[in-house]
Protein backbone atom coordinates (compact mmCIF):
# COMPACT_ATOMS: atom_id res chain seq x y z
CA UNK A 1 0.00 0.00 0.00
CA UNK A 2 1.15 3.52 -0.72
CA UNK A 3 1.48 6.35 1.76
CA UNK A 4 -1.06 9.07 2.45
CA UNK A 5 -2.35 11.03 -0.53
CA UNK A 6 -1.78 14.75 -1.01
CA UNK A 7 -4.99 16.40 0.29
CA UNK A 8 -7.61 17.17 -2.33
CA UNK A 9 -8.13 20.67 -0.90
CA UNK A 10 -4.48 21.53 -1.65
CA UNK A 11 -4.69 20.02 -5.15
CA UNK A 12 -7.81 22.08 -5.86
CA UNK A 13 -6.04 25.24 -4.72
CA UNK A 14 -2.59 24.73 -6.23
CA UNK A 15 -3.59 22.91 -9.43
CA UNK A 16 -7.28 23.01 -10.39
CA UNK A 17 -7.80 26.70 -9.64
CA UNK A 18 -4.52 27.55 -11.34
CA UNK A 19 -5.60 25.65 -14.46
CA UNK A 20 -8.89 27.54 -14.42
CA UNK A 21 -6.92 30.79 -14.41
CA UNK A 22 -4.90 29.68 -17.42
CA UNK A 23 -8.14 28.68 -19.18
CA UNK A 24 -9.57 32.17 -18.59
CA UNK A 25 -6.37 33.70 -19.89
CA UNK A 26 -6.64 31.57 -23.04
CA UNK A 27 -10.20 32.90 -23.47
CA UNK A 28 -8.96 36.49 -23.16
CA UNK A 29 -10.51 36.99 -19.71
CA UNK A 30 -7.66 38.57 -17.79
CA UNK A 31 -8.98 40.73 -14.96
CA UNK A 32 -8.01 41.43 -11.34
CA UNK A 33 -9.28 38.02 -10.21
CA UNK A 34 -7.04 36.26 -12.72
CA UNK A 35 -4.07 38.32 -11.58
CA UNK A 36 -4.67 37.38 -7.93
CA UNK A 37 -5.10 33.77 -9.02
CA UNK A 38 -1.57 33.72 -10.39
CA UNK A 39 -0.23 33.96 -6.82
CA UNK A 40 -0.46 30.15 -6.99
CA UNK A 41 2.38 30.31 -9.51
CA UNK A 42 4.63 32.57 -7.43
CA UNK A 43 5.01 31.36 -3.84
CA UNK A 44 7.87 32.32 -1.54
CA UNK A 45 10.66 29.75 -1.29
CA UNK A 46 12.04 29.84 2.25
CA UNK A 47 15.52 28.44 2.91
CA UNK A 48 18.21 28.75 5.56
CA UNK A 49 21.90 27.96 5.16
CA UNK A 50 25.17 29.56 4.13
CA UNK A 51 23.42 32.75 2.98
CA UNK A 52 21.29 32.95 6.13
CA UNK A 53 17.49 32.90 6.40
CA UNK A 54 16.05 33.76 2.98
CA UNK A 55 12.74 34.11 1.20
CA UNK A 56 12.55 34.34 -2.59
CA UNK A 57 9.51 34.58 -4.88
CA UNK A 58 9.82 31.99 -7.65
CA UNK A 59 7.62 30.52 -10.34
CA UNK A 60 6.68 26.97 -9.43
CA UNK A 61 4.56 24.12 -10.76
CA UNK A 62 3.91 20.40 -10.61
CA UNK A 63 5.75 17.85 -12.72
CA UNK A 64 4.45 14.88 -14.67
CA UNK A 65 4.82 11.39 -13.25
CA UNK A 66 7.98 9.62 -14.33
CA UNK A 67 6.15 7.28 -16.74
CA UNK A 68 4.91 10.28 -18.75
CA UNK A 69 8.04 12.45 -18.69
CA UNK A 70 9.73 11.15 -21.85
CA UNK A 71 6.61 11.51 -24.01
CA UNK A 72 5.82 14.94 -22.57
CA UNK A 73 9.36 16.20 -23.19
CA UNK A 74 9.10 15.15 -26.84
CA UNK A 75 5.89 17.19 -27.16
CA UNK A 76 7.54 20.16 -25.45
CA UNK A 77 10.48 20.01 -27.86
CA UNK A 78 8.08 19.98 -30.80
CA UNK A 79 6.12 22.96 -29.43
CA UNK A 80 9.30 24.99 -28.88
CA UNK A 81 10.36 24.38 -32.50
CA UNK A 82 7.21 26.12 -33.73
CA UNK A 83 6.93 29.89 -34.17
CA UNK A 84 5.59 31.43 -30.99
CA UNK A 85 1.84 31.91 -30.80
CA UNK A 86 0.70 32.84 -27.27
CA UNK A 87 -2.82 31.46 -27.70
CA UNK A 88 -1.57 28.16 -29.07
CA UNK A 89 0.99 28.02 -26.24
CA UNK A 90 -1.80 28.34 -23.67
CA UNK A 91 -3.83 25.63 -25.42
CA UNK A 92 -0.75 23.41 -25.43
CA UNK A 93 -0.31 23.88 -21.69
CA UNK A 94 -3.98 23.09 -21.05
CA UNK A 95 -4.06 20.03 -23.32
CA UNK A 96 -0.62 18.53 -22.71
CA UNK A 97 0.83 19.79 -19.41
CA UNK A 98 -2.05 20.58 -17.03
CA UNK A 99 -3.46 17.05 -17.32
CA UNK A 100 -4.58 15.89 -13.88
CA UNK A 101 -3.99 12.17 -14.32
CA UNK A 102 -0.39 12.79 -15.46
CA UNK A 103 0.60 15.01 -12.52
CA UNK A 104 2.76 13.86 -9.61
CA UNK A 105 1.14 15.90 -6.84
CA UNK A 106 3.87 14.96 -4.39
CA UNK A 107 6.49 17.00 -6.25
CA UNK A 108 6.94 20.64 -7.29
CA UNK A 109 9.54 22.10 -9.66
CA UNK A 110 11.09 25.51 -10.18
CA UNK A 111 14.01 27.07 -12.04
CA UNK A 112 16.97 28.85 -10.49
CA UNK A 113 17.39 31.99 -12.57
CA UNK A 114 19.49 34.10 -10.19
CA UNK A 115 21.85 31.72 -8.33
CA UNK A 116 22.00 33.90 -5.25
CA UNK A 117 20.70 33.27 -1.72
CA UNK A 118 18.40 30.31 -2.42
CA UNK A 119 21.07 28.67 -4.57
CA UNK A 120 23.76 29.24 -1.95
CA UNK A 121 21.63 27.76 0.81
CA UNK A 122 20.57 24.66 -1.10
CA UNK A 123 23.88 23.85 -2.75
CA UNK A 124 25.72 24.70 0.46
CA UNK A 125 24.33 21.64 2.19
CA UNK A 126 20.80 22.50 3.25
CA UNK A 127 18.33 20.32 1.38
CA UNK A 128 15.21 21.59 3.10
CA UNK A 129 12.86 24.35 2.01
CA UNK A 130 9.38 25.63 2.69
CA UNK A 131 7.18 26.68 -0.22
CA UNK A 132 4.80 29.31 1.15
CA UNK A 133 1.67 30.02 -0.89
CA UNK A 134 -0.54 33.03 -0.16
CA UNK A 135 -3.58 34.14 -2.14
CA UNK A 136 -5.45 37.19 -0.80
CA UNK A 137 -7.41 37.70 1.24
CA UNK A 138 -6.69 34.73 3.49
CA UNK A 139 -5.68 31.48 1.74
CA UNK A 140 -2.22 30.18 2.63
CA UNK A 141 -0.44 26.82 2.55
CA UNK A 142 2.98 26.05 4.01
CA UNK A 143 4.59 23.17 2.13
CA UNK A 144 7.72 21.72 3.72
CA UNK A 145 9.98 19.91 1.28
CA UNK A 146 13.18 18.04 0.63
CA UNK A 147 15.01 19.69 -2.29
CA UNK A 148 17.02 18.20 -5.16
CA UNK A 149 19.01 20.12 -7.77
CA UNK A 150 18.71 18.81 -11.34
CA UNK A 151 20.87 19.65 -14.35
CA UNK A 152 20.97 17.95 -17.74
CA UNK A 153 18.27 15.36 -17.03
CA UNK A 154 14.53 14.94 -17.65
CA UNK A 155 13.44 17.00 -14.64
CA UNK A 156 15.71 19.84 -15.75
CA UNK A 157 14.55 19.72 -19.39
CA UNK A 158 10.86 19.48 -18.48
CA UNK A 159 11.07 22.47 -16.13
CA UNK A 160 13.01 24.68 -18.56
CA UNK A 161 10.77 23.71 -21.47
CA UNK A 162 7.48 24.40 -19.66
CA UNK A 163 8.88 27.78 -18.61
CA UNK A 164 9.80 28.67 -22.19
CA UNK A 165 6.50 27.51 -23.69
CA UNK A 166 4.75 30.14 -21.57
CA UNK A 167 7.50 32.79 -21.27
CA UNK A 168 8.92 32.33 -24.78
CA UNK A 169 12.16 34.34 -25.04
CA UNK A 170 12.92 36.17 -28.30
CA UNK A 171 16.21 34.28 -28.46
CA UNK A 172 16.69 30.73 -27.14
CA UNK A 173 17.91 30.71 -23.54
CA UNK A 174 21.04 28.90 -22.43
CA UNK A 175 19.43 26.27 -20.21
CA UNK A 176 22.83 25.21 -18.85
CA UNK A 177 22.67 28.38 -16.75
CA UNK A 178 19.30 27.55 -15.16
CA UNK A 179 19.26 24.43 -12.98
CA UNK A 180 15.95 23.05 -11.79
CA UNK A 181 14.80 22.42 -8.23
CA UNK A 182 12.67 19.39 -7.44
CA UNK A 183 10.72 19.87 -4.20
CA UNK A 184 9.56 16.57 -2.68
CA UNK A 185 6.62 17.36 -0.42
CA UNK A 186 7.05 16.13 3.16
CA UNK A 187 4.43 18.13 5.06
CA UNK A 188 1.59 20.55 4.25
CA UNK A 189 0.05 23.01 6.71
CA UNK A 190 -3.11 25.04 6.19
CA UNK A 191 -2.03 28.53 7.27
CA UNK A 192 -5.32 30.21 6.35
CA UNK A 193 -7.05 32.48 8.82
CA UNK A 194 -9.38 29.74 10.09
CA UNK A 195 -6.91 26.85 10.37
CA UNK A 196 -3.86 28.96 11.33
CA UNK A 197 -1.21 26.27 10.98
CA UNK A 198 -3.02 22.93 11.14
CA UNK A 199 -1.06 20.12 9.49
CA UNK A 200 -3.11 18.49 6.74
CA UNK A 201 -0.42 16.17 5.31
CA UNK A 202 0.71 13.54 6.10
Amino acid sequence: MGGPMIPEEFIRYAFDERVEGVRKLAEGKFGPEALIGFTRHNPAIITCGKAGPNGSIKGIGFIHKREYLGETIEKLREELRRPYDPRRALRFLLNEIYVREKIDFGKLVSLELAKKHTWSNITGGSREATVLFFTPPSTSYEVRCEVEVHEGDEVWEYTNAVHDVFHRPKKPRDWTKTPAYLFKIKEIYDNGERAMGIRIYP
